[in-house]
């Protein structure tokens, strides 16, 4: 999956579910590492669920290298929320098994898919996560790092790092 015609790039890409987080999150993490190669991780963070009322959320977002374009990483990405169970137009304010999506693609910035992701400025659920994992990474478009930006934001939604990690194989 990750060889391919064009240059490899770091994607980051955010994870989350309230449905069976810690099946679901595993078993998304575990495709992504099969299909992709070595990933890094930030912690996972819980949050209360946006829109509507229902169970937390756990987010956290990955880095890793490919080679696809940005639309078939989002492509790859909505396969695999298929394969976990998510409906296609399912309500966007509802439980969900896995929501995946691609935040960033290296310094790529585009319209179509929507790069960087627009609820990286907007969703503390994904910024808090992008800034644990790389808080030193120049935002595209911006002059600031996303740890710089999660500084300002952090106080303007509520996440909880989950301590110990919940997706952490135990003996």
């Amino acid at each position: 999956m990750n060889a391919g015609p064009g240059p490899s790039r770091r994607a980051f890409v955010g994870l989350g579910s309230n449905v069976e987080p810690a099946s679901h999150l595993r078993t998304a993490l575990g495709a992504i590492a099969g299909a992709f190669g070595a990933l890094r991780r930030s912690p996972v963070c819980a949050s209360p669920a946006a829109g509507y009322h229902g169970p937390d959320y756990w987010n956290l977002c990955v880095a890793f290298d490919t080679s696809l374009s940005p639309m078939e990483l989002v492509g790859w990405l909505k396969q695999l929320e298929a394969r976990l169970g998510r409906r296609s137009g399912e309500p966007r304010h509802a439980p969900k098994t896995l929501d995946a999506d691609l935040l960033l693609l290296d310094r790529l910035v585009s319209a179509q898919p929507p790069l960087p992701h627009p609820e990286i400025l907007t969703r503390t659920y994904v910024l808090g996560p992008l800034a644990m994992l790389a808080p030193e990474l120049p935002l595209p478009g911006s002059q600031r790092t996303v740890g710089a930006i999660w500084a300002e934001l952090r106080h303007t939604g509520a996440i909880e790092v989950l301590s110990p990690d919940p997706l952490q194989d135990r003996p």
